[in-house]
């Protein structure tokens, strides 16, 4: 039984049409947002950042239960709100949050919801956010 060798091709058409490969990405235009001064694009439908009404919530803890890295964690509040008698509150750990928008499909009252806000740079080291920064704009949290 014969062995066929594959063909051999000329080496320089593989260096031309690379050549021509970045030739074509190098002429289209950039990309890239000076960011601070320039607001990237988001799209309408852009979820990022958990946001809570205190009044809604109900202290059903499903939020809770329905976070596939844990991290929301009930924190007890003594606030006066007749629908959460047990005054239990999500806190969030945006460190470990993956904002798969589970707790926001999962909440009864629409308690917990994701904003379009994405700035969540802070100063401090801890990524925590108590049920009251939740209710917050992020721009009074960093204060």
């Amino acid at each position: 039984m014969e062995v066929k060798e594959p063909k051999r091709k000329f080496p320089l058409i593989g260096i031309i049409s690379g050549m021509i490969s970045v030739a074509s990405h190098g002429l289209k235009k950039p990309i890239t947002v000076q960011y601070p001064e320039q607001k990237p694009y988001t799209p309408e439908r852009f979820r990022f950042r958990i946001s809570l009404k205190l009044d809604d919530c109900v202290g059903c803890t499903l939020c809770e239960q329905v976070c596939p890295n844990g991290s929301i964690k009930m924190e007890s509040l003594n606030r006066e709100n007749p629908r959460n008698k047990r005054k239990i509150y999500p806190d969030v750990n945006f460190g470990t949050c993956t904002v798969c928008r589970n707790c926001e499909e999962i909440c009864p009252t629409t308690a917990i919801y994701l904003t379009h806000e994405f700035e969540t740079s802070r100063t401090r080291n801890s990524f925590l956010y108590s049920p009251t920064e939740l209710t917050m704009k992020e721009e009074d949290v960093k204060k």
